[in-house]
């Protein structure tokens, strides 16, 4: 059975798509569990609410204003952000080298 270059390259590029939107699907999780949890904490009054007009121009909550909920699950989307993000580039650089080597 021969394989086509193309579907060849594609396979080569697989695994850092599939762990890489796996990471992104993760990232996104993480945040939106971060957000879910403290505006929970803000509605129970155990996490200070910023004003209404501040709001919009303010910086949001500070790290240790945090519950320990919406710690964990941002400190997790950051490790599965920066995952997504070294993989694209791991990606990028794998096809890049294919690229050269096969003189395409």
């Amino acid at each position: 059975m021969i394989v086509s270059d193309d579907i060849e390259v594609w396979l080569l590029f697989a695994p850092f798509w599939l762990l890489g939107t796996a990471a992104l699907i993760g990232g996104l999780w993480h945040m939106a569990h971060a957000w879910l949890g403290t505006r929970r904490a803000q509605a129970a009054g155990h996490v200070r609410k910023p004003a209404a007009f501040s709001a919009a121009f303010s910086k949001g909550l500070r790290w240790h204003e945090l519950t320990d909920h919406g710690r964990h699950h941002l400190k997790r989307a950051f490790i599965w952000l920066g995952a997504f993000f070294a993989l694209t580039l791991l990606g990028i650089g794998v096809g890049a080298a294919v690229g050269l080597l096969l003189d395409r």
